[in-house]
């Protein structure tokens, strides 16, 4: 696959995109992802939502979205295209956590045994197969969880697990918010204890938030309109801004006014104009600058709704009472619902 991406180039006139579509919907999700970065040509097509929808019917690739119940339980909420996912092989008191486009979730279950304790285990659905991991270092409160691929031959992965939120620590000179710090590696199979996280006093981390992994890195919102990074390799934190930072926009505490997302594989950021009936769409890039790439009009009907997702280049997802909404940009209207119950959302 690597040959033919250096061989030839989609302007090659002996190979046409329907040509370089079919030879790359035969790949693996792991080629897909390296001619994405040796190839902007190929990056842009395979985020084609065509080449997508193409890509998943004939790998039949299984595409959704988890959705964490208020107490227990669990369902899957398929996308366009998408075969259902069965997660009745889950213990029925299951809560996820945090899950992975590469189809791996983190869950805890209480303990079979100790009252008042919990086991997590990480598990592939459309494999079924769970496995237990080992207790966490600390028993503090869990607060979040995340979970970050850092590579995929062999598997690699780390989760993060953030406790026992402070917000009036003394650290040095003042008060600051500060988190306990846990990562689990899967390749050493055991949490490290970090340290702490630290944040200036009364800025916290938006739980009620989706948080976003993109090239083995961790996003998340504060409450200061900030974003906080967790980076898998060097496993440090760094904070920087939004692309948004006036009181012109209508950043109330309703977080569906703003909302970071993953968009063609970047870390994007999403936030409803003044006029309330558009989004804006903004990429961090490669510089880590924030670049506007769009302005999308909505119906009035779908601009009342909570923005879940963006599904692929032209299709958002939207929460709507007990139903998530495929909203097509190109075709204007919806193209698929699935009814679910209340509950967060985990994209997988």
């Amino acid at each position: 696959m690597i040959l033919m991406a250096h061989a030839c180039s989609p302007m090659d006139p002996k190979f046409s995109c329907d040509m370089n579509m079919e030879i790359l919907s035969r790949t693996s999700l792991k080629t897909l992802d390296i001619t994405r970065c040796i190839n902007k040509q190929f990056e842009k097509l395979t985020y084609d939502p065509g080449f997508l929808n193409f890509y998943k019917k004939r790998n039949k690739i299984v595409s959704g979205f988890l959705i964490q119940k208020g107490g227990n339980g669990y369902e899957f909420a398929p996308g366009p295209e998408s075969n259902n996912l069965d997660l009745g092989f889950l213990p029925h008191d299951a809560k996820i956590l945090a899950s992975s486009e590469q189809g791996i979730m983190v869950f805890e279950s209480p303990h079979p045994q100790l009252q008042d304790s919990i086991v997590y285990h990480v598990c592939k659905p459309s494999s079924k197969q769970v496995l237990p991991l080992p207790y966490p270092k600390t028993s503090y409160t869990t607060d979040n969880v995340y979970m970050v691929m850092v590579g995929s031959k062999p598997l690699h992965y780390k989760i993060v697990r953030l406790s026992d939120y402070t917000s009036d620590t003394d650290y040095g000179n003042g008060r600051c918010t500060s988190y306990h710090c846990e990562i689990f590696d899967s390749r050493e199979w055991t949490w490290r204890v970090k340290d702490h996280v630290i944040l200036p006093y009364t800025v916290y981390i938006k739980s009620n938030y989706q948080w976003i992994t993109t090239r083995g890195s961790i996003y998340m919102l504060l409450s200061n309109k900030e974003v906080l990074k967790f980076d898998a390799y060097s496993e440090e934190w760094t904070t920087f801004s939004t692309p948004i930072q006036t009181l012109y926009y209508p950043f109330s505490e309703n977080p569906r006014l703003r909302k970071l997302v993953k968009y063609q594989g970047k870390l994007g950021f999403a936030c409803m104009t003044p006029s309330l009936h558009s989004w804006e769409i903004w990429v961090l890039t490669v510089d880590q600058s924030w670049e506007k790439l769009d302005v999308l009009d909505m119906k009035k009907d779908i601009a009342k709704l909570s923005l879940v997702a963006i599904y692929d280049a032209d299709t958002w997802v939207m929460n709507e009472f007990k139903t998530l909404v495929f909203y097509s940009f190109k075709e204007g209207g919806c193209i698929s619902k699935a009814r679910k119950s209340y509950g967060a959302f985990e994209e997988v």
